[in-house]
């Protein structure tokens, strides 16, 4: 099992799991009073829509693509491609820490001041195991109070995370219109470290990276969730 990110998440429960809906809508619900707290517009998630889904590369993928934005917000340039200790990255702790986030293991435990908006805290300041990306615009990642019981206490925007991406597919040299489940992609994401271009040799980034584009791409078009699960 690892992380899958599903867009149009209601749907497809509304079709195939009746209880699962009911309670999906029920979290939904708690969202849009949150968003109210906030003076934000309220979420309407669609019933019938096209539904996206893939897995992610495990858990441990996105700290390989998060390791690489906090090496160019923080040092400017891109670091070798990641090995199995990304998550543990100085650099990427260093983000964590300027951000204003006591951070510890898997992101445990949430923010105790509000943090500064950075070039990439809708990748980075969220969790990697659940939670949701709102297709609205805002510059901040929202951290819910707990009394809310969102999921992973994180929203993020699908339209400033789809930006991130962006910019890090230029600094990967990362075609955006790759299919994500294309088989140079995953040979790619096996063969870390190599490859006769730059996207390749980042292999795993660059999975993650297609995968989340693609999803916040189907989130905006939907108008719909981007869920972690």
């Amino acid at each position: 099992m690892g992380l899958a990110l599903e867009v149009g998440y209601l749907a497809d429960l509304l079709v195939n799991d009746e209880e699962g809906a009911a309670s999906f809508r029920e979290d939904l619900a708690r969202l849009n009073d949150y968003l109210a707290s906030e003076g934000l517009p309220a979420h309407r998630e669609p019933k019938v829509c096209e539904v996206f889904s893939c897995g992610m590369y495990g858990y441990a993928g996105l700290h390989y693509l998060r390791r690489v934005a906090a090496h160019l917000e923080l040092r400017g340039e891109l670091p070798p491609p990641g090995g199995k200790d990304a998550s543990k990255d100085e650099v990427m702790e260093e983000y964590y820490r300027l951000a204003g986030r006591e951070e510890s293991g898997f992101f445990g435990k949430l923010f105790r001041r509000k943090p500064r908006t950075r070039g990439y805290d809708h990748l980075m300041l969220h969790s990697d195991a659940e939670g949701y990306y709102l297709p609205q615009d805002f510059p901040s990642v929202l951290f819910p109070p707990v009394v809310f019981h969102i999921p992973g206490c994180m929203i993020g925007s699908s339209v400033r995370l789809q930006e991130e991406c962006r910019r890090l597919a230029t600094a990967l040299q990362l075609p955006l219109e790759l299919d994500h489940e294309a088989e140079e992609v995953w040979q790619a994401a096996d063969s870390q470290g190599q490859g006769d271009v730059h996207w390749q040799r980042y292999g795993i980034e660059s999975y993650v990276c297609l995968r989340l584009h693609n999803a916040c791409q189907q989130s905006l078009t939907q108008q719909a969730v981007i869920v972690f699960c």
